[in-house]
């Protein structure tokens, strides 16, 4: 009897962790598309105010992200050239194209931005 528990144990264990694995996998291609969306619109941004040159990029292995809200925002960390630490804060509209969130206040959406749904990249030195 013991060794049915044990047997049971063990094979619940795992595959707990196997869908937890599959899962965070899944949720980086869910979210791929988004993201990359994102880091084109920010290195457009940023070549377009002369943070950066033309060939200069932001790469998105060096960026911390963060998607809340099952896609509705996304946020980017990075540094900039002269080692400045970077933030910057994206939503999707209706129409499914993200924009630079641009109200300053961000109160308005504090209860969007307390869980996240994906994170990459973030507490990487």
């Amino acid at each position: 009897m013991k060794k049915t528990t044990l047997l049971i144990l063990v094979m619940s264990l795992s595959l707990s962790l196997t869908s937890a694995c599959s899962n965070k996998k899944s949720n980086k291609e869910k979210y791929n598309e988004a993201i990359n969306q994102v880091i084109i619109w920010e290195n457009k941004n940023l070549q377009a105010k002369g943070i950066y040159k033309s060939d200069d990029i932001l790469e998105r292995k060096d960026t911390g992200i963060i998607v809340y809200k099952e896609g509705k925002f996304i946020q980017l960390l990075y540094k900039n050239p002269p080692n400045k630490d970077m933030e910057s804060l994206y939503e999707r509209s209706k129409s499914g194209i993200y924009r630079k969130y641009s109200n300053m206040n961000l109160k308005a959406i504090d209860k969007d931005l307390k869980e996240s749904s994906y994170t990459e990249n973030v507490g990487k030195k």
